[in-house]
């Protein structure tokens, strides 16, 4: 048995034996390094080299990486076959590839095989090189080799140039066809049949993404060539303006210097008539100096009144909003904490009640998970509590792993206005002279942030009566606690004019703005007076604009190193009521370039901006928008993809509206809730009206 296995196990066919196919695999790997070698000797063909058409120059080594039979072969086919010699190399590759697949037996037992192909060769390379002597001859000199002199001009002296083409062409795509036996009008129905097809998936790539990106690297180059341009014109202008002062300068001393020679040389009474000539010219001068500094555009410092005797004289009182007292009954905790572990217990959720607090519009519960769940888990499980207890809406969160914070709305909520979030301590005791009142939280406490630490604040609501209540209460939070000469405003409006209740307000910079076109003007001048702030603090070597009004402050008035400075410097608020309106004008590409510098570069400067929208899209909410602004409030929206554009999370689709928002702000990632205050139009029509009286709006002129 044991001599049956061994015969078994040595019988195999020739064709199998592994030292045949060992010998295929050796004599492909020559001729291919053969083929390579012969392509590098073509490819580094020197004519200096000594060659068999010519016997080369006297050189110290061979230049052919060949060496000199390299040399000699390159010389040899380039001379008989110009760059059709090229084929010869990818010939011996082929060649070893058909003795490795064995297809050498085949043309040893049939050689009549090979004829058709050979003629399709000789074809293909005679028409090839005829026509590179036809075309390409003079550019030149290997272009066909004397194959193709032969066969081409010859051609073009019996059948002119045209003629001589025209058949060289149907030669070699007839060599070809022999050669490869490949169809050409196959090729053409197979290359139309897949261009037919590919065409629409071309046609939709163009469409949809390669023009819009065309377009936007469009865009940012036409924008990188007009900051170059507008840079290097300033830089002209500038250097064109110093050359100019420099030259009248020059000029104004030459002709002192002229009038005093002059004078020295003129008797006492002339001398006397020049004098008051001269005299009755530099009056003139000064009368003529302050006309031409009417026209300039003034600065902020200059249009601003003296301060009062106290800022208590033109801060409006709280007696002008409303104080009305409302009494809500708040639920029972303990029965609805009850109630929400059993929710829990009925949909298999083991959990443990941490805390609980109750504030005036919902209550919050932290439990501990006794099993984490997974996220589609937490999705459905807000919708399953709110159908078991019967409520609109349930929020639930996971802040931390395994520990649940959920918020259930009360059946009837309390109203916050905004004289009691005013009167609080949060807000009376704020040091800074720009807070803002949002609201309250979960527990009932005031919630009052630093518009000079967020620094700008991006707001967005599905609902513009939201929205506009929230625009109505940051703003009273302003005027409470700043006056005209510590605060300025800039109130760009939207189509509905909202902010027309603001007009003939002392705090404006300019009137209410309603048009389109006078918004870039206008943020024109805010970013001139952000540079011109700058060079202030600069030169004073403050580093922003409470360091800088703090030395105003502090030294003395008489002291020479203050001369020429005008008075402390103001805030700024520059608040858009909708930018969705801005974004999609015909001033959006001006009106964004100086939204993005002012949001970048005008924190310290003491120039902060308060942008809302009702239209959560991310052409209006663009990235490099939420980049430069972190903190951002939304309030109610429709789908968990609004929440996204605006939080960059989900959560605001869950809100109870009416105020009720999600605030953010840099540093955090997580959002706060907060229950934003009521506020009334017959409010800010009482608070304007009282700031009216008490100063005159005073505007700055944009030239």
């Amino acid at each position: 048995m044991s001599q049956a296995r061994r015969n078994r196990r040595f019988n195999t066919p020739a064709d199998d034996r592994p030292i045949k196919h060992g010998l295929r695999e050796i004599l492909l790997i020559f001729f291919c390094f053969v083929a390579l070698y012969l392509l590098v000797c073509l490819f580094t063909y020197n004519p200096l080299d000594p060659g068999w058409s010519h016997s080369g120059t006297q050189v110290a080594e061979v230049k052919n990486k060949g060496g000199v039979a390299g040399a000699l072969f390159a010389d040899v086919f380039l001379y008989l076959f110009g760059y059709f010699a090229y084929l010869f190399p990818m010939i011996v590759g082929y060649v070893g590839f058909l003795v490795y697949h064995g297809r050498h037996y085949d043309i040893i037992a049939e050689p009549k095989s090979t004829i058709i192909p050979s003629i399709g060769f000789i074809l293909t390379l005679s028409a090839g090189c005829g026509l590179a002597i036809v075309h390409f001859s003079s550019e030149t000199v290997f272009a066909g080799g004397i194959l193709g002199r032969l066969v081409g001009q010859s051609l073009q002296s019996v059948f002119s140039h045209l003629g001589a083409t025209l058949l060289l062409l149907a030669v070699f795509l007839t060599g070809v066809t022999l050669l490869t036996g490949l169809s050409w009008m196959k090729l053409m129905d197979f290359l139309g049949f897949h261009t037919l097809r590919l065409m629409p998936v071309l046609e939709r790539f163009l469409g949809e993404r390669f023009f819009p990106w065309a377009g936007v690297v469009l865009k940012n180059i036409a924008n990188a060539i007009s900051y170059v341009a507008r840079f290097v014109f300033g830089k002209a202008k500038e250097r064109w303006e110093t050359r100019k002062n420099n030259k009248e300068y020059e000029e104004d001393d030459e002709y002192f210097q002229r009038k005093e020679g002059a004078s020295r040389q003129r008797p006492a009474e002339a001398q006397f008539s020049h004098v008051a000539l001269e005299n009755a010219d530099d009056a003139a001068d000064s009368m003529a100096t302050p006309a031409k500094k009417t026209e300039l555009v003034p600065t902020l410092t200059e249009v601003i009144a003296p301060p009062p005797a106290s800022d208590a004289a033109i801060l409006p009182s709280l007696d002008l909003l409303s104080n009305l007292p409302q009494t809500v009954e708040l639920p029972n905790l303990e029965k609805l904490s009850q109630d929400l572990l059993s929710a829990l217990n009925s949909l298999e959720i083991t959990t443990i009640l941490k805390t609980m607090r109750s504030g005036p519009v919902l209550s919050s519960f932290e439990v501990q998970l006794a099993k984490s769940l997974s996220v589609g888990q937490l999705e459905e499980l807000g919708t399953q509590l709110a159908a078991i207890l019967r409520l609109e809406k349930v929020r639930v969160v996971e802040n931390i792993p395994n520990l649940l914070h959920i918020e259930i709305a009360h059946a009837v909520r309390q109203e916050i206005n905004l004289h009691d979030l005013i009167s609080t301590p949060e807000y009376q005791q704020h040091p800074s002279r720009l807070p803002l009142a949002l609201g309250k939280e979960i527990s009932g406490q005031a919630v009052v942030i630093d518009l000079t630490r967020i620094p700008h604040l991006l707001l967005a609501a599905s609902h513009g009566d939201e929205k506009a209540n929230a625009v109505h209460s940051l703003l009273l939070s302003l005027l409470y606690k700043s006056t005209p000469q510590q605060l300025r405003l800039l109130l760009i409006d939207n189509a509905n004019r909202d902010l027309s209740l603001y007009e003939n307000l002392p705090h404006l910079l300019l009137p209410v703005i309603h048009e389109a076109q006078q918004i870039p003007p206008a943020l024109q001048w805010c970013e001139q007076e952000m540079e011109r702030r700058y060079r202030l603090m600069a030169n004073r070597g403050a580093r922003n604009i409470e360091s800088y009004n703090q030395m105003l402050s502090k030294v003395d008035a008489n002291n020479p190193l203050l001369a020429g400075e005008t008075g402390e410097l103001p805030y700024i608020v520059i608040v858009m009521q909708e930018i969705a309106e801005i974004m999609m004008s015909h001033i959006h590409s001006q009106a964004e370039d100086f939204i993005t510098r002012l949001v970048q570069k005008a924190r310290a400067a003491g120039i902060h901006l308060i942008l809302t929208t009702q239209y959560l899209s991310v052409n209006v909410i663009t990235g490099s928008l939420k980049a430069s602004i972190p903190t951002r409030i939304a309030f109610q929206v429709n789908t968990k993809s609004e929440s996204r554009t605006i939080l960059g999370q989900m959560g605001a689709e869950m809100l109870l509206g009416q105020g009720d928002m999600l605030y953010m702000t840099a540093g955090t990632g997580l959002p706060v809730r907060v229950h934003g205050v009521y506020v009334a139009e017959s409010e800010v029509s009482s608070v304007v009206t009282d700031l009216s009286r008490r100063a005159q709006a005073q505007y700055i002129a944009i030239a």
